[in-house]
């Protein structure tokens, strides 16, 4: 049984594949309709649709599950990844203001 993140990389293999479908879930041992629902859930919901009756849930309790708070998401990590790749976090100091703090000093031999 493949988990939703297994299921969206055959679905995206699949699309980016020159291969008849039949070909294709041969050679990854499934079934030719089963790919088709996957791919009819992960048209209509995305990846949520392909964890329904898995016990996998993609996202906590209480978040907003829209498109435009998605690219949020995604561009806040973003920034977060590339001030992490230069070696700085963000603190807040104690009348609330946010700071970029050095997580390491430069070494400067």
């Amino acid at each position: 049984m493949y988990n939703p993140f297994e299921k969206e990389m055959l679905i995206k293999t699949y699309r980016k594949s020159k291969m008849k479908i039949g070909e294709f879930c041969s050679l990854h041992n499934i079934s030719v309709t089963a790919l088709k629902k996957w791919m009819e859930k992960y048209d209509a919901l995305g990846i949520e649709g392909l964890t329904k009756g898995s016990k996998i849930d993609i996202l906590p309790e209480g978040v907003d599950r829209t498109e435009e708070n998605y690219k949020n998401e995604i561009l806040r990590l973003r920034i977060e990844n590339e001030r992490l790749k230069k070696n700085y976090t963000v603190r807040t100091t104690e009348d609330g203001q946010k700071v970029f703090v050095r997580l390491k000093e430069k070494n400067s031999k």
